[in-house]
């Protein structure tokens, strides 16, 4: 029995390297940052590509999303891109609508993160959403522009360990582990199930798409395109009627485009429907409040990065 699993196992890697070889290449994605459920549950499309990447590298098998960000902590900054460079955005300075909107692209062999604070940066990183890293004021008050290229075409693991390192190098970030208990919403199956838009075609493993850290405002919608629920958990999280982070527990997987009609204009309306309510009654989704166990990362220090 054990020379059977071992064989199917084996021919299970052999293809799921030649799919790999064929799309990896050449895709471009982005970590928009998982979430809780993503971490504790169901494997993200991060994680899958990781799985993969696992196979045709021989790395060990992945494990779970905290034990990724301990060991990391725990390793050294072996990984260095090959050229860097960390430039002061102007965007955000202009104000207006998207002036906090950041994008992250990444390739096999570079990573482009546009209009992004020191905390964006930890995030893909380390793998971690937004609400489980604490620390500086400098996370949130600096935005930059950091194009960065490896050596050569790298897993995407790889691509984090080396920003690990050029965070540590260039901003001089040190930072540490802690469990806290956090309120938070969890995103549910409302009553009759969730009633969202049909999943892009591939989307759900090898999709090449560029986040954004905010949906954008068209004709008063709110508009959530080419995301994951995890994703999309993250994105309602910061948005000013949101008062906490708000955690994927839907069990939906794929990749949508998603629009809440009339979202921007009702928050702008002292007495019109709240998200909650739009999120409900347009996707057959909910918002639950809870408290769970979460680890969090704690900047120690950084420092604003010299600019080349």
């Amino acid at each position: 029995m054990r020379g059977i699993r071992i064989g199917i196992l084996i021919a299970v890697l052999f293809r799921c390297a030649a799919q790999a070889q064929e799309i990896l290449p050449s895709a471009t994605s982005s970590v928009s940052n998982s979430t809780l459920s993503a971490m504790q549950s169901s494997k993200s499309r991060h994680d899958i590509i990781q799985m993969v990447e696992a196979a045709l590298t021989g790395d060990a098998a992945i494990g779970s999303a905290s034990a990724g960000v301990a060991q990391a902590l725990a390793g050294s900054h072996a990984a260095a891109f090959e050229v860097a460079s960390i430039r002061p955005n102007s965007a955000s300075k202009a104000g207006g609508e998207g002036s906090y909107r950041s994008k992250i692209e990444f390739t096999a062999d570079s990573l482009t993160m546009r209009n992004v604070d020191l905390s964006e940066c930890i995030q893909w990183a380390y793998g971690v959403p937004f609400y489980r890293i604490s620390g500086l004021k400098l996370l949130k008050t600096e935005r930059y522009d950091i194009f960065a290229k490896a050596e050569a075409p790298v897993p995407l693991s790889q691509l984090e360990a080396m920003l690990q390192d050029l965070l540590a190098k260039r901003f001089n970030l040190t930072l540490h582990p802690e469990t806290k208990m956090l309120g938070v919403y969890e995103l549910v199956p409302a009553k009759g199930g969730p009633k969202l838009p049909a999943p892009k075609a591939g989307g759900e493993i090898f999709g090449a798409h560029s986040s954004e850290s905010l949906p954008r405002v068209s004709d008063g919608n709110l508009v959530f395109q080419d995301t994951s629920m995890p994703e999309f958990a993250e994105e309602l999280s910061q948005l000013r009627d949101i008062d906490r982070p708000v955690v994927d527990r839907t069990g939906v997987k794929g990749v949508f485009d998603i629009t809440l009609k009339g979202a921007a204009t009702a928050m702008l309306q002292p007495d019109g429907p709240s998200l909650f309510t739009l999120v409900q009654e347009q996707l057959g989704l909910k918002l639950v409040s809870a408290k769970a166990p979460i680890e969090v990362l704690v900047v120690d220090h950084a420092e604003k990065p010299s600019v080349n």
